[in-house]
């Protein structure tokens, strides 16, 4: 039998970040990053998409709206130490694992830079954390990219299975 050793500063690092985060003014998302989400094919428009649903409820002004327009925001990608102050999500329709169309918005106008394009990332477990109430302080998410093995699991072990393309915990409190 094999035993895994981690390492206590990586497990502990990911486990304080994410006991910052937890509470009913956060809405939390978790999936796998694919590689048409990253600049790993000749995507169009890369970046992660996120559930239209959930960001009506981080965003009042798309649930008002009906309409899924572009919203502009800031994020801060705490597992890289980056920060992008002005990033869209813009509607996007794409088709989940079964064929079934599911509406999305999609991160846009992120920087060339940015770990969400890195195609290294692709496959990695990215944890959004949407913040609820209005605040003028502090980007508006804050994202962690599982950076290895010991990462991956603790998001798990937290936040239960993540799936690829799959139903996903994102009311984490």
């Amino acid at each position: 039998m094999t035993t895994v050793e981690y390492d206590p500063v990586e497990v502990d690092r990911l486990r304080d970040w994410m006991a910052k985060w937890i509470g009913a003014n956060w809405a939390w998302y978790a999936k796998f990053l694919s590689v048409p989400e990253t600049s790993g094919t000749a995507t169009r428009r890369p970046g992660p998409t996120i559930p239209t649903k959930l960001l009506r409820t981080v965003f009042p002004m798309l649930a008002e709206n009906g309409n899924a327009s572009s919203i502009e925001f800031a994020i801060e990608i705490d597992s890289h130490g980056v920060r992008e102050e002005r990033v869209r999500c813009v509607p996007h329709i794409g088709r989940g694992l079964h064929g079934a169309s599911r509406a999305d918005m999609r991160f846009t106008n992120l920087s060339t830079s940015s770990p969400l394009l890195d195609d290294e990332n692709a496959g990695a477990v990215v944890i959004f954390v949407f913040r609820r109430v209005p605040s003028t302080d502090a980007p508006k998410c804050r994202i962690w990219i599982c950076r290895n093995g010991t990462e991956m699991d603790v998001a798990n072990d937290a936040l239960g299975p993540i799936e690829p393309d799959g139903p996903v915990p994102w009311e984490y409190l």
